[in-house]
């Protein structure tokens, strides 16, 4: 697991349950950046590069507000 996928989890962005429901981070081409897919495969947060190019911030797709930034 790496740090990225450690940070989406701790910020409940990722999750893994018990009953298999899952999601995960996928590649888009689209919009190039990452996306996060939840068991269904719906899109739910969008992961980009936050203003200063370094830190990412997720973005949640439904609301458009920045739920969280990760600093690198």
């Amino acid at each position: 697991m790496g740090y990225l996928e450690e940070m989406l989890i701790k910020n409940g962005v990722i999750y893994h349950s018990p009953d298999g429901t899952n999601s995960y981070i996928e590649g888009s081409l689209v919009s190039n950046s990452l996306v996060v897919r939840n068991s269904a495969g719906w899109v739910t947060h969008r992961i980009e590069r936050a203003s200063n190019g370094v830190d990412l911030i997720v973005r949640n797709l439904s609301t458009g507000l920045v739920e969280t930034r990760i600093t690198m």
